[in-house]
């Protein structure tokens, strides 16, 4: 009927705005198909994966392939680098990089941000459509910029890690890290650094060595990430992590190492590790020289040890977990059950209706908003893993046209 129809147009709709609107909207095979889709939802500021907001047009500044030193900076009259544009105006502005690809290395150095100022922000025009590609040696390289934000670039190819973030206070976000020989993003004896809203995939060419997330220091965040196929762990927060916060991140497909492994200093880290999804790793998560450790509410699926402690751990508490193989060291709210995944052979690791997981968490670590950065109701159990349940997303009517990339769909199966 007519009613049932529009009904579910409305229906697919909502489906292709939420799954649009998720960081990761083309898989790597997928570089040069059309964004036709994506268009819908550009500029809704409702979109966590959008690029951020410019501070003020008065503070904000180009760059682009045919930008030439002698210009002013202006959308009309780009400078040709990020480097040059630095030196030009300072921290404490926005420099906004048009589409294009670009060679790496990109060299960020000595750049601080004024503290309470506003901080340095580097990005994208267009989500992914400036592209950072090879280089010696790091993608893109940022030294001693506290308050420096990376957001929104496609870096490739670099023979070192994709992006580099060797600073306090530093903040990569919305980017694709894909295909680097080293690691995806690294960050070595930092405060305060954030990785989050990033797709960090097929880095690494040594399992022992090359990782998603290569991190450590203090006050790490490492939030609503996609890390898949990387060579070796997913997120690798080692060899010192204290007080970080790794939440809502998808970790899958590291066959032959753990998901997550935190290694804190002596004398334990006090890291919370809440409300991740690890699936088909050869470990779910690790913790070395735990003491304080919160490993609770996460989906974990692995071909090995769920939760690995190694000897000198003291005291890790671990529950509202959902794992498989059966959960041990852990608390009586822990359970082994099949997560019931929409479609979890395509890598679609939202829940379904009848999904154990559903409610099965505890306030003490609710988060507030969703993986897609919408604000969560407050007051009831949460549901386990990165993804809370979203019916329109377990419906039927969401696959329509679905080819197997699970935040990407067409209309009646056309490719985009």
């Amino acid at each position: 009927s007519e009613g049932e129809r529009v009904k579910h147009a409305t229906i697919y709709i909502g489906v292709l705005l939420v799954a649009i609107g998720a960081l990761a909207d083309r898989p790597s095979w997928a570089a040069g198909e059309a964004d036709a889709a994506r268009s819908l939802v550009e500029g809704s500021t409702a979109q966590p994966g959008a690029a951020a907001p410019e501070t003020a047009m008065e503070t904000s500044f180009y760059v682009a392939l045919e930008g030439r030193p002698e210009n002013d900076g202006s959308s009309a009259k780009p400078w040709p680098s990020v480097e040059h544009a630095l030196s030009q105006v300072g921290a404490g502005n926005t420099i906004i990089v048009k589409p294009g690809i670009y060679q790496g290395p990109w060299q960020i150095r000595d750049h601080p941000a004024s503290p309470g100022g506003p901080p340095t922000i580097i990005k994208s025009e267009l989500k992914w459509k400036a592209v950072v590609r090879g280089g010696p040696g790091e993608g893109i390289n940022v030294v001693d910029c506290p308050g420096i934000v990376i957001d929104g670039f496609e870096v490739s190819g670099a023979r070192g890690d994709g992006i580099s973030m060797n600073t306090d206070l530093g903040t990569v976000r919305n980017c694709w890290v894909h295909n680097n020989e080293h690691m995806g993003i690294s960050s070595h004896k930092h405060r305060g650094v954030r990785i989050e809203a990033n797709l960090i995939e097929f880095n690494g060419c040594n399992i022992q060595f090359h990782h998603g997330v290569y991190a450590s220091g203090e006050d790490l965040t490492v939030c609503r990430n996609i890390v898949r196929h990387n060579s070796g762990y997913g997120l690798h927060l080692y060899p010192s992590t204290r007080g970080a916060t790794v939440s809502q991140n998808l970790v899958f497909g590291h066959v032959y190492q753990s998901g997550i492994i935190v290694a804190c200093p002596e004398g334990g880290g006090r890291n919370l590790i809440v409300h991740n999804t690890v699936v088909g790793t050869a470990g779910g998560v690790a913790i070395w020289r735990g003491d304080g450790e919160r490993v609770a509410t996460n989906i974990l699926l692995s071909s090995g040890e769920v939760l690995a402690c190694s000897a000198d751990t003291k005291t890790v508490a671990a529950d509202y977990n959902l794992c498989r193989p059966d959960p041990t060291r852990q608390g009586p709210q822990s359970t082994s059950a099949d997560p019931r995944f929409v479609k979890p052979a395509c890598g679609v690791f939202w829940l379904r209706l009848d999904s154990p997981a559903i409610g099965r968490g505890t306030p003490e670590y609710a988060p507030a908003t969703d993986f897609w950065g919408r604000p969560l109701p407050r007051g009831k159990a949460p549901d386990l893993g990165a993804f809370v349940f979203v019916p329109c997303l377990a419906a039927e009517e969401a696959r329509i046209g679905w080819h197997g990339w699970p935040y990407r769909f067409a209309p009646q199966g056309e490719m985009e």
